[in-house]
């Protein structure tokens, strides 16, 4: 499946918007995994699974790695122009993945819906392991000799 990823637009801001290239995975969490490191700190981040024509995709039993994950669910309410923001419903993978679900409420809905895990943090900043070497600062005078 195609999923797009959905980035907030600043941190704890609650709006999202499309970022990124497409990426390609099984479920949903595979895809939050390879959308994970493209992430700036202090963002959270969901995903919007695409569907390039009308209608549905085949039905495919949940995967066993995908089966139970919770997600929130991310609207985009209003038009192609406006963010993503939380709408405080929940979808879990059990008899399909929850992206599948999000595709079938769209239709139903008329807009556009991404899922991102429930209670998911903003990225945190890449630890250091506090040996990184400190730039030595040398001071260079220069004498200048006065023209007469």
């Amino acid at each position: 499946m195609k999923f797009f990823p959905l980035i907030e637009t600043a941190a704890n801001s609650g709006q999202f918007q499309l970022s990124g290239a497409a990426v390609e995975a099984e479920s949903t969490t595979s895809a939050l995994a390879l959308i994970a490191p493209t992430v700036g700190v202090g963002l959270r981040y969901g995903a919007w699974l695409y569907h390039e024509v009308r209608g549905l995709p085949d039905f495919s039993p949940v995967t066993d790695a995908e089966k139970g994950k919770t997600y929130s669910v991310l609207a985009q309410v209003g038009g192609t122009d406006q963010p993503w923001v939380p709408d405080g419903q929940q979808l879990v993978s059990t008899l399909c993945d929850a992206s599948n679900l999000c595709l079938s409420m769209s239709q139903y809905m008329g807009f556009r819906l991404g899922l991102m895990p429930v209670d998911e943090k903003p990225v945190a900043a890449p630890a250091t392991s506090g040996t990184e070497a400190t730039p030595a600062s040398s001071e260079t005078e220069s004498a200048a000799t006065p023209a007469s």
